[in-house]
């Protein structure tokens, strides 16, 4: 591998550490022009609330997501970023607090496995799955219901 294949593969990564903060700040923060913008126009999202595919099926399910869950804080943790050619994948963990709408405050943890795609555009996710890892967290045990 070349320098400049060395370097262009760090710039990918780079690039590709952004758009999986703006997932974060997207979500988070129910900025929609910021989380929409990260995906590529035939992407996957899927959580075990649903699942969104292509730009308006990932648009309907965030916003399902937002209001079922109208405050949370993501953070993404220990990235593990392949990258080959016009394509990449990560393997990160997450670690999240949610209010949902009912009034339950939880603390949850699990995995993201992302896959991405180099566009005219850009890096741009192709696909989002979580995975769980533990249900809720014991921090916040007297207000978990079910």
């Amino acid at each position: 591998m070349t320098a400049e294949d060395k370097l262009q593969r760090l710039l990918d990564i780079e690039d590709i550490k952004t758009l999986m903060a703006k997932y974060c700040h997207g979500i988070d923060r129910k900025d929609e022009p910021t989380f929409m913008s990260i995906w590529a126009e035939d992407g996957d999202y899927l959580l075990p609330r649903g699942e969104g595919h292509g730009i308006e099926g990932i648009r309907q399910l965030v916003q399902k997501v937002w209001r079922e869950v109208p405050q949370c804080h993501h953070h993404i943790t220990n990235p593990v970023i392949e990258v080959d050619g016009d394509k990449a994948a990560a393997k990160t963990d997450v670690t999240y607090f949610r209010l949902t709408a009912d009034g339950i405050h939880q603390l949850l943890s699990g995995g993201y496995a992302f896959s991405f795609a180099r566009t005219g555009a850009g890096w741009k996710v192709r696909s989002l799955k979580f995975e769980s890892f533990v249900s809720a967290s014991p921090v916040f045990k007297e207000n978990i219901r079910g």
